[in-house]
C-alpha cells in the first residue's frame, strides 16, 4: 500500500509540475534562439509592397499582407487587442499601441517586407523591430513549410515592442528579455518544464551571468538558456505584489537606472541573491521526483502528444499548399495585366534612433560551427 501511495504522489506531483511551470520556451529541438542585434544610426526605409499585397489600417495597427491571407489576418486581428493587453498589463505601463505588422507569405516575401537595410536571416518566422513599432510575420516556416503558432510569435514579438517602450529603449539584461516574451507568449511549457527538470537533476544549470548578454550556439544549451529564462522570468511574477515591482522596476531603468540597480530598488535584493533564491526554487521543484520518471511513462506520453500534433499540423500544411497551387494556377493567366498596373507604395517609415532587432526563428540546419554573423562597423557580432 505504501508502495502505491509513493508511485501516485510521485504522478500527482508531475501533473503539478506541469501546471506550475509557467510560461514557456522555445525548448524543443526545432527551434532556434532569438536573434538580437543592436545598430545605431541607420537610414532605414520600409519598401514598397509586393504586388498582390494589401495594406489596411485596423485601429491604431497597420496591417499589410497578401490578399490571399486575409482569413488568417482576421484571425491574428481578433486576437492582438487582448494580446496587447496582456503584454502591457503584466508590464504596468503605459506604453503607445500604435504598431505596422506586415505578414509574409514566406521567406521570400520576409527580405521584400523588410527594411531595406536591415532584413531578417533567411530562417525567420517572425522579426521585431521596436523602435520602428514594426512587426513581420511569416505565414510558413522556411525549414519545413509548415505554419508556426503565428498567434504565439506575435504575442512574442509584441512583448519585445511593448517592453522596449516601456524602458524607453534603455538596455535589459537578455534572459530578462526573452524570459518575459517567451514566458507571455506560453510557449513550450512542457518542453522547458523538461529541459529545467533535466538540468537541474544533471547540476547543468546555465549561470545566470552567462545568459545576460547572449544565449550559447549549442542547441541543447540554448533550448536551456530559453528554459532558465522564462522560468527566473515567472518567478519575479509569482504574485500581484510582483507585477507591482516589475513596474517599478522598469520605471527605474526608464529614467536611466541600470537593471540591477534597478531590481534591487523595486525588489530589495540583489541579482546575485535572485539567483541563488530561484535555483533553490528549482531544487526543491524537481529534485523531489524520481528520476526515472525523466525518460520512460511520462516522457513516451508526451512524446505521443506530439506526434498526433505533427500529424495534425502536416496535414493542415498540405490543405493549404494545395490551396495556394490552385490559385496560383488559377492567376496565372493575368498575370502579365495585373503586373502593368502600377502599385501604390507603403508609406515609408524612417528612423535614426539606435534600435533593437529581436528575431524569432525556426533554425537552418544545425551546424556547431555555423553560428550566423552579421557586420557592423567593420566588426562581425553573433546572431544569438
Amino acid at each position: 500500500m505504501s508502495k502505491q501511495r509513493a508511485c501516485v504522489g510521485a504522478w500527482v506531483a508531475v501533473i503539478v509540475l506541469l501546471a506550475l511551470g509557467g510560461g514557456s520556451v522555445r525548448a524543443d529541438a526545432d527551434d532556434d534562439p532569438a536573434d538580437v542585434v543592436t545598430a545605431s544610426a541607420l537610414d532605414v526605409q520600409l519598401p514598397a509592397l509586393p504586388q498582390g499585397f494589401i495594406q489596411k489600417q485596423v485601429g491604431t495597427v497597420n496591417w499589410a499582407y497578401h490578399e490571399r491571407d486575409a482569413e488568417l489576418v482576421r484571425g491574428l486581428q481578433s486576437r492582438i487587442g487582448a494580446s496587447w493587453r496582456h503584454v502591457t498589463s503584466e508590464l504596468g505601463r503605459q506604453v503607445g499601441n500604435q504598431l505596422t505588422i506586415r505578414i509574409a507569405r514566406g521567406p521570400d516575401d520576409m527580405q521584400r517586407l523588410a527594411p531595406k537595410n536591415n532584413p531578417p536571416p533567411a530562417y525567420a518566422v517572425g522579426v521585431a523591430y521596436p523602435s520602428m513599432g514594426l512587426i513581420l510575420l511569416s505565414v510558413v516556416s522556411p525549414d519545413s513549410w509548415f505554419p508556426p503558432d503565428q498567434a504565439a510569435v506575435l504575442t512574442h514579438e509584441l512583448s519585445h515592442v511593448a517592453l522596449h517602450r516601456a524602458v524607453d529603449g534603455r538596455p535589459l539584461p537578455l534572459w530578462f528579455v526573452e524570459g518575459l516574451a517567451t514566458h507571455q507568449a506560453g510557449e513550450h511549457r512542457l518542453a522547458r518544464v523538461r529541459a529545467l527538470w533535466e538540468a537541474t537533476v544533471s547540476g547543468d544549470v546555465l549561470p545566470l551571468e552567462l545568459v545576460s548578454r547572449s544565449f550559447p550556439s549549442r542547441p541543447n544549451a540554448v533550448n536551456l538558456a530559453y528554459a532558465q529564462s522564462a522560468d527566473l522570468v515567472r518567478h519575479l511574477l509569482q504574485s500581484s505584489a510582483d507585477h507591482s515591482r516589475l513596474s517599478h522596476l522598469l520605471a527605474q531603468v526608464a529614467t536611466g537606472v541600470g537593471f540591477e540597480q534597478a531590481l534591487q530598488s523595486a525588489y530589495r535584493i540583489d541579482l546575485p541573491f535572485l539567483e541563488r533564491e530561484w535555483r533553490q526554487g528549482l531544487n526543491e521543484r524537481f529534485r523531489v521526483l524520481p528520476l526515472v520518471l525523466t525518460g520512460t511513462a511520462l516522457w513516451g506520453g508526451i512524446a505521443l502528444l506530439a506526434i498526433v500534433a505533427f500529424a495534425r499540423r502536416r496535414q493542415q500544411t498540405q490543405e493549404k499548399l494545395a490551396t495556394w497551387e490552385a490559385e496560383e494556377a488559377a492567376d496565372h493567366a493575368s498575370t502579365l495585366a495585373v503586373a502593368s498596373t502600377p502599385t501604390v507604395p507603403a508609406q515609408p517609415l524612417t528612423v535614426s534612433e539606435p534600435r533593437m532587432i529581436h528575431v524569432y526563428a525556426l533554425p537552418p540546419p544545425v551546424r556547431e560551427a555555423g553560428v550566423p554573423t552579421v557586420e557592423h562597423d567593420g566588426q562581425r557580432h553573433t546572431l544569438h
